[in-house]
């Protein structure tokens, strides 16, 4: 080989050297690959099926529930609760004198502690004072108002001085209370006096049973204003 040939071999290979060993700084990177974006959802947008997408979600959202229903169904039992309550109340002798205690506080204690009443009998026979007084809007409310403007008068000793209610045999005698068959056998021969009987007056029913017995006041032995039969214990003779 001539010195030109060895020459250009030897500047072809000095030239692939520095080649070789010069940085990579041109080398091409590899651009980052960017996952594609969804698209965005537009108002038409249709999910699969053909529906849209939006009133789905809407449905998918979940209602509030409400609560206006549970409120009055609450109150209604309340009222009904409390209406029972006072009803039962209402019927207890004790309900008579808790607002008006005068002129009922003579009534309710003696209906319970004074044993010469008629009124503590029937206490201690489980009578009611409403199975007598039948409890009767339009009287109720009289009494009300009565007691409200104090348009009533008592005695001396705390009872109404005057008294609209009478006990005839129709009041007392009827089913669920005194049998009037029972009554007039219980006092036949009345104190040992054969065919005396103050339940078969010679006046028939012009005398009323409150005209003797007394439910709220001391009883009174009316047949001895002209007879003179034998007297009950703590009952009085007439004057």
């Amino acid at each position: 080989m001539d010195e030109k040939s060895k020459g250009q071999a030897q500047a072809a290979q000095e030239g692939f050297a520095a080649r070789a060993k010069a940085p990579a700084s041109h080398a091409a990177t590899p651009k980052a690959v960017s996952e594609p974006h969804p698209p965005a959802a537009t108002a038409g947008a249709k999910a699969p099926g053909g529906r849209d997408a939006q009133p789905e979600a809407q449905a998918q959202r979940p209602r509030r529930k409400r609560k206006w229903p549970i409120v009055v169904g609450v109150v209604a039992v309340v009222i009904v609760v409390a209406g029972v309550g006072f009803w039962t109340w209402h019927e207890q002798p004790s309900f008579c004198n808790a607002i008006c205690h005068e002129p009922m506080d003579n009534y309710v204690e003696g209906y319970f502690n004074d044993q010469t009443l008629m009124a503590n009998m029937h206490k201690k026979a489980n009578v009611t004072c409403l199975e007598c007084h039948e409890a009767k809007l339009s009287e109720q409310v009289a009494e009300g108002m009565s007691w409200v403007t104090r348009a009533y008068a008592v005695d001396e000793s705390g009872d109404l001085a005057t008294v609209g209610v009478t006990a005839d045999q129709a009041f007392c005698a009827k089913s669920g209370c005194h049998e009037w068959e029972d009554v007039v056998a219980s006092t036949q021969d009345w104190g040992g006096q054969a065919g005396v009987n103050p339940h078969l007056s010679h006046q028939g029913e012009a005398i009323d049973c409150s005209n003797c017995h007394g439910v709220h006041e001391t009883s009174y032995m009316y047949c001895n204003t002209c007879h003179d039969y034998a007297v009950p214990s703590g009952w009085e003779e007439p004057r």
